[in-house]
């Protein structure tokens, strides 16, 4: 039986994965970490879960196991932390695993947004003006307002410390209100009509796969939330797909990513604002729409030729739970809520044979509200 090992959250991006796999063949071993495992253990296509309290004790149970094999096994991280963790202990994993891991810079260096802007626009990107606060809260006179805070490093912040600020004074406000982040980065503003993911995997080769590129056509919540409601398509060749495929280069990566954009309404450019070098939640979304990325990047690892794409799905896919949640706060009718789903070609975690994900992620929630639930223990 061909196995695989899911490292990261008990989330949507650890499971998508799973069932993408899971849909070739391949059975996975849940690596969790965090306060839960029952959404990844929900999955048919697990074979078991080891949990324990976070990311590097994972590598120690890692290391520890038993995995009754002499091959080395592949392992995908599905969050950043996984990511940076796996590299941080590659010495101590490579001779029994493969997985994600850049060639020219550190996984380290490259989360940091400084330097994907710098790598971006040598890589032809139109990027937004951007200043550092890594070691400071003061402020550069030369701030355009209004202007973004983000963590500098994704993993070292929250999406609830991103936030848009139009005034020196909004901003010295929300600078002293961080909840989590320490180490910001200044944005200039886009004002977007839209957002635009492009998903893809960078092989040993230096071939880069990019089957499609995702509209993110509602957010919830609206400003620097996630996809409800998404538009699938392939994506041509030209200027975004050259510069993906130069910064992808530039990094020596080998693995899956995903490249956030916006499109300025205002001079009809879209502007880059992040690579996420690990498996990204909407990758659910292209193995739907026909390209199965989890799988190319497992093949990739282990040296067997890549599975063909034949047969292409574009269209609406919505991801439920922020759909859901996006109705129930008022942000769209109920009418068009319904609309949406009936124009859509699937949900995020719906799977035909495995659909008791798609379920879980709604009575967990619940029953933990409730307090009728308790979380796993870790193992």
């Amino acid at each position: 039986m061909k196995k695989v090992i899911v490292f990261g959250n008990d989330h949507t991006n650890s499971v998508g994965v799973i069932q993408s796999l899971g849909k070739a063949g391949y059975r996975s071993i849940g690596l969790v970490y965090g306060f839960k495992n029952d959404f990844v253990k929900s999955s048919k296509y697990v074979e078991r879960v080891i949990s324990v309290k976070d990311a590097q004790a994972c590598i120690d149970k890692l290391v520890e196991a038993n995995f009754n094999t002499q091959e080395r096994m592949p392992i995908i991280a599905t969050c950043d932390m996984a990511a940076l963790t796996l590299e941080r202990n590659k010495e101590r994993l490579k001779d029994r695993f493969l997985f994600e891991h850049a060639i020219n810079y550190t996984l380290d260096y490259l989360a940091k947004k400084e330097n994907q802007v710098r790598m971006a626009i040598d890589a032809g990107f139109n990027v937004p003006k951007s200043w550092n606060l890594n070691d400071t809260k003061q402020i550069p006179d030369d701030v355009t307002y209004p202007c973004l805070i983000k963590p500098l490093v994704s993993c070292e912040g929250a999406k609830s410390d991103i936030r848009v600020c139009c005034s020196r004074e909004e901003l010295e406000k929300n600078l002293n209100s961080l909840d989590y982040t320490k180490k910001v980065l200044l944005q200039q503003y886009i004002k977007r009509d839209y957002e635009i993911s492009i998903l893809g995997c960078g092989l040993s080769s230096g071939i880069c796969l990019i089957p499609a590129i995702e509209n993110k056509l509602t957010l919830y919540p609206k400003h620097v939330g996630l996809e409800c409601l998404a538009n699938m398509q392939s994506l041509e060749d030209g200027p975004i797909k050259k510069s993906i495929e130069n910064l992808v280069s530039a990094a020596g990566y080998v693995g899956l990513f995903s490249v956030e954009m916006m499109h300025c309404k205002d001079d009809d450019k879209f502007y880059f604002t992040e690579i996420n070098l690990r498996n990204d939640g909407a990758e659910a979304f292209v193995t739907k729409y026909g390209a199965n990325l989890p799988l190319n990047h497992v093949e990739d690892l282990l040296g067997l030729p890549l599975t063909k794409q034949t047969e292409y799905h574009p269209g609406y896919y919505i991801g439920e739970m922020h759909h859901f949640a996006s109705v129930a706060c008022g942000d769209i009718s109920v009418w068009t809520w319904l609309k949406e789903i009936r124009k859509s070609n699937g949900f995020l975690m719906s799977h035909s044979g495995d659909m008791k994900p798609f379920f879980v992620q709604f009575i967990n929630p619940i029953l933990r509200k409730l307090k009728i639930k308790r979380s796993e223990n870790y193992k």
